[in-house]
């Protein structure tokens, strides 16, 4: 029988353990991110024989993701099976790249559907690419970032994320909210507590990261967190669209700083929005992971 558990701080060295089995480098091996979205998808974790296990629930609805651990992945799945039934729920799992449906039909062949999940894969891109925006096709970012450097001389700097600045990157969240509106958009509202509980446990769940001034003013601020040895994961990313070229910037200036000694950095998934989605194409990732989920076939 499972037993899981609202996922915590505390399980934070036992999940990193574990991931260290998958180096599949998605978002649902990001600590960081279940941790910070865990207060809208109840995000809840297992450790059961050599195995982890995490579900999540939208509604009423759960849904699993690839078990990670040593031994028989087949008779993890069936027990992750057996717990859906218990629930008296069809079984869900998701977040699946094609790695991972590989390990999973070589465990069980045939049991299960799968069904591809283009708005929820993450973008993949060499950290090496991201530091130096070299050639052609990052031409447009240099001129964004010349164009920022040469308007804002001598009056804009970066910081890392600390105690000491916590409370000015709040309050430029503020700032943005209500220029955006969030009072009225459930998602950014949601967005906003997802960055209260990355910002004020920055040094607990080990999470990095830095923000842009333009004369003393915060206009742009980012957290990333480890997905493995190899992998950033950029778990927000906020900038004030009237200073043009402080997204760039601040991309850059947190990959120079913080992703020297990664391969990869996962930007995450474009949740389907076209405008998100030619941005994050725009940066020419080396890999779009894409995700799928699994029923058991005929149900």
């Amino acid at each position: 029988m499972l037993t899981f558990e609202p996922i915590d701080v505390p399980h934070k060295s036992r999940f990193l353990a574990q991931v260290e089995f998958g180096h599949d480098r998605v978002t649902e091996q990001s600590f960081a991110t279940l941790y910070s979205w865990s207060h809208k998808y109840h995000v809840e974790l297992c450790f059961h024989d050599t195995f982890m296990f995490t579900r999540s629930r939208l509604h009423t609805q759960y849904h699993y993701t690839m078990p990670l651990g040593r031994g028989d992945l087949g008779k993890a799945l069936r027990a992750l099976e057996r717990e859906s039934e218990q629930q008296n729920q069809p079984f869900s799992l998701r977040g699946l790249t094609r790695p991972m449906i590989s390990r999973i039909e070589e465990a069980l062949p045939g049991r299960y559907a799968f069904t591809e999940n283009r708005d929820s894969a993450d973008y993949l891109y060499s950290a090496q690419d991201l530091i130096h925006l070299t050639g052609k096709k990052y031409h447009s970012k240099r001129n964004f970032i010349a164009r920022f450097e040469s308007q804002f001389a001598g009056r804009w700097s970066y910081e890392d994320l600390s105690a000491d600045n916590l409370a000015d990157v709040w309050a430029f969240q503020d700032h943005w909210c209500r220029k955006n509106d969030c009072a009225s958009n459930i998602s950014l509202q949601e967005e906003s507590t997802t960055i209260a509980l990355l910002l004020y446990n920055l040094e607990a769940l080990e999470a990095i990261g830095g923000l842009l001034r333009i004369d003393g003013q915060v206009v742009a601020f980012t957290v990333g967190s480890r997905i493995g040895r190899d992998t950033m994961d950029i778990n927000v990313e906020k900038a004030d669209y009237d200073f043009v070229g402080s997204y760039p910037m601040i991309n850059r200036a947190f990959a120079q700083r913080h992703c020297q000694e990664v391969s990869f950095i996962n930007r995450e998934e474009d949740l389907g929005l076209e405008g998100l989605r030619r941005a994050k194409l725009s940066y020419a990732p080396v890999e779009i992971l894409m995700k799928h989920c699994a029923a058991i076939r005929g149900e």
